[in-house]
């Protein structure tokens, strides 16, 4: 089956509704010349907060804050919304090809996100969960309480080991230690010391990260129940155990892989990789190929020295806006626009009581980082929906 674009000659396909995707299809939606139609794929019909994906694994939660249905955010009258799975994508012939069949492209923006890098690590893809999507974060939540429902039987504590002490893995540490005492609690159950165990093959968490910062959410971790091991990455998993390059063998129960990402396996072809991810030019541009635009994770920029940018949402914003840009230079005739990497730092929540971050060269802690953090969910939102998604949420 190949789709077309009846009545239209020329199309802008946009890759993913996450960050970067929504972004460019809200800066394009009516901007285009008639003579172009707008498409977006993605195999949901919902945005994802991703970056509140962990608060899923506490002890409550409101999917309304995580999920947003994409009528709530695009113009559907002038967006083409196609709900299919995106399977690879032909850059030599303009092709995109999905679970439903083909479809070609004018110009093409690749915003599908990141997948977990598993870094041909022995037997961790069929005994390790992982945290990249609402779906992903519920059987994480899911698996917990079936663990602690066969602990009432046994009487042993619950094993649980995070394997990557970046941002999504301590974040994610965070809320479970805020969950699993109530657990513990509620099935009659003895609190152990150690409530969960992170892994890092860097001699610290969130590596690169603010220093004192980093030792400051070390600190506050170990003190409700977190484990730590550093400098000591993992070679090789089984269902029940793992082992690290120094030969520790820890036992657990559940494993749960924040380690690393990648970009999506359907545009593994065709383009030129740097840090398993896409590498761009300076427009945001595929390397080699000038109709394909990349943007949000899925892209591997770099800096002015040369090292590849972190994949977080605020990179993913602003690149989604130079794409935007780029592309109405292309179909009206324009002058390009460059992306230029500004870190403008990052809150880290732990837990629903504390976090930590910089902004702009300032430090936070404690409420003020936590009110931080809400304020910049709430421009986001109203970004993207007004008012209207604001009072939804």
């Amino acid at each position: 089956m190949e789709y077309a674009c009846m009545g239209s000659p020329k199309s802008v396909v946009v890759l993913g509704a996450g960050v970067a995707g929504i972004k460019i299809v809200k800066e394009l939606q009516g901007r285009l010349p008639g003579a172009w139609r707008l498409v977006l794929i993605d195999e949901n019909d919902y945005h994802q907060y991703l970056y509140r994906i962990h608060e899923v694994c506490n002890v409550k939660f409101r999917e309304e804050d995580i999920l947003v249905p994409l009528e709530k955010i695009i113009d559907m009258d002038k967006t083409d919304f196609r709900r299919v799975k995106v399977e690879s994508v032909n850059p030599g012939r303009g092709l995109v090809i999905t679970d439903e069949g083909e479809m070609s492209y004018d110009l093409l923006a690749v915003c599908l996100g990141s997948h977990p890098s598993y870094f041909d690590i022995e037997g961790i893809r069929g005994h390790s969960l992982t945290l990249g999507s609402y779906e992903q974060a519920l059987e994480i939540r899911s698996r917990i309480l079936q663990l602690f429902t066969e602990a009432k039987e046994t009487g042993a504590p619950v094993k649980i080991v995070i394997g990557g002490g970046g941002f999504s893995g301590v974040e994610l540490a965070g809320e479970l230690l805020d969950w699993l005492p109530r657990l513990y609690e509620e099935n009659g159950l003895v609190h152990p010391e150690r409530l969960l165990t992170v892994v890092e093959a860097f001699p610290s968490i969130l590596p690169g990260w603010e220093k004192s910062l980093s030792v400051e959410a070390q600190r506050y971790l170990e003190e409700r129940g977190a484990e730590f091991v550093f400098n000591d990455p993992v070679i090789r998993v089984k269902e029940d155990r793992l082992k690290t390059g120094s030969g520790l063998t820890l036992r657990h129960d559940l494993f749960i892989w924040t380690g690393g990402v990648e970009h999506d396996p359907a545009c593994g072809l065709g383009f030129d990789i740097n840090g398993r991810r896409i590498a761009v030019d300076e427009f945001c541009r595929a390397l080699g190929h000038t109709d394909v635009f990349v943007a949000g994770d899925s892209a591997c920029a770099v800096d002015s020295g040369g090292q590849p940018q972190p994949p977080t949402a605020h990179i993913a914003m602003a690149q989604g806006g130079v794409v935007a840009h780029n592309i109405l230079a292309q179909v009206r005739g324009g002058r390009m626009k460059e992306y230029r990497f500004e870190r403008a730092g990052e809150i880290v929540t732990l837990g629903r009581s504390h976090a930590v971050g910089v902004l702009f060269g300032f430090k936070f802690r404690g409420v003020s980082a936590k009110l931080l953090k809400k304020m910049i969910h709430y421009w986001y939102v109203a970004t993207i929906g007004g008012l209207r998604l604001l009072l939804w949420g």
